[in-house]
């Protein structure tokens, strides 16, 4: 292998004649095989620079080739902002629904049956009659319990019609709502001796 003029990096020995097909040249390149420097990673340069420096690397090579650079197409001679703030572009509205629902607060729930879309049959009746009794005598522990909440949101939770299986949901536990329901149970006990 032989070195190039400045000493960097070896050039490859001319290609076989044999090895070459018709309408090709025979060309050698350069082939750098040195990792290179943070001076030459790093350098910061315009396109104009670049392609000067270019060219003074190919005149240092004994090819005989010329570097030549496409030329740029200018596509306009006016500026861009006088272009865009001259024309009277019509406002446009786009709607967006959102993959989540805000509602009020749900009171009387039952996810299985309400949300999921589970039914047990012929006992399904007496199953949410249950629900719906527990949730009323459980009323004053769900309205005191976050009282500065207003607003739900079905984030979260599984879409309907998704493979559920039936689950039991526990009640969380809340001083402001072990008070509230304390209270009315004991002004029930004394309203109603």
């Amino acid at each position: 292998m032989a070195q190039n003029q400045q000493g960097n990096a070896p050039l490859l020995a001319p290609p076989n004649p044999l090895d070459i097909r018709p309408g090709e040249s025979s060309i050698s390149y350069s082939i750098q095989l040195e990792p290179p420097g943070p001076e030459r990673l790093f350098r910061l340069e315009s396109e104009d620079a670049m392609k000067e420096r270019m060219r003074q690397e190919k005149r240092n090579t004994p090819q005989m080739e010329r570097l030549i650079f496409p030329e740029e197409i200018v596509l306009s001679r006016s500026n861009y902002d006088s272009q865009w703030r001259s024309r009277n572009w019509q406002p446009t509205v786009r709607l967006v629904e959102p993959n989540y629902l805000v509602h009020g607060r749900l009171l009387f729930h039952e996810k299985n049956s309400e949300r999921y879309g589970w039914d047990l049959g012929p006992i399904q009746p007496f199953v949410s009659a249950g629900f719906f009794l527990g949730d009323m005598a459980l009323l004053p522990y769900h309205l005191a319990t976050d009282p500065l909440r207003r607003w739900e949101s079905n984030a979260g939770y599984c879409l309907p019609g998704d493979p559920v299986p039936y689950m039991l949901y526990p009640i969380g536990a809340s001083g402001t709502g072990t008070v509230a329901e304390a209270a009315v149970v004991f002004a029930l006990l004394a309203c109603f001796p």
